[in-house]
């Protein structure tokens, strides 16, 4: 699943989450995500509300660094580790995707951004 986060027309953030089978033990499976901040993104967006009344640039820099830190919140607050394919499933669809969900959508709601996804 690859989610978008869009200022507009331009990316700004690029996260894909997906199940991964274990290189060890081709029976279990565990979650992963990968963050990819967009330059081009990034820069129209700060250029466009760095000097709006209300943008408070630190916080903006808070909650980034929140959403791209999101793989570590997998594997150090909810514990991601490699598992039987129906628990995995279960813990990736159903424990950390609605978190993932409500961190995306809280940060896009927040600054006014698009949330897509794939």
């Amino acid at each position: 699943m690859t989610y978008r986060i869009c200022y507009r027309d331009p990316v700004m953030f690029d996260i894909e989450y997906n199940m991964t089978q274990n290189e060890c033990n081709k029976e279990e499976w565990y979650s992963e995500v990968h963050f990819l901040p967009i330059i081009e993104g990034l820069s129209r967006f700060l250029k466009d509300n760095l000097n709006k009344d209300g943008f408070k640039f630190e916080e903006f820099v808070r909650d980034a660094t929140d959403i791209e830190e999101v793989r570590g919140l997998l594997y150090e607050v909810y514990d991601n580790y490699p598992r039987e394919l129906e628990e995995a499933r279960e813990f990736h669809y159903r424990v950390f995707q609605p978190i993932l969900d409500s961190m995306l959508i809280e940060f896009c709601n927040k600054y006014g951004l698009e949330l897509e996804v794939d």
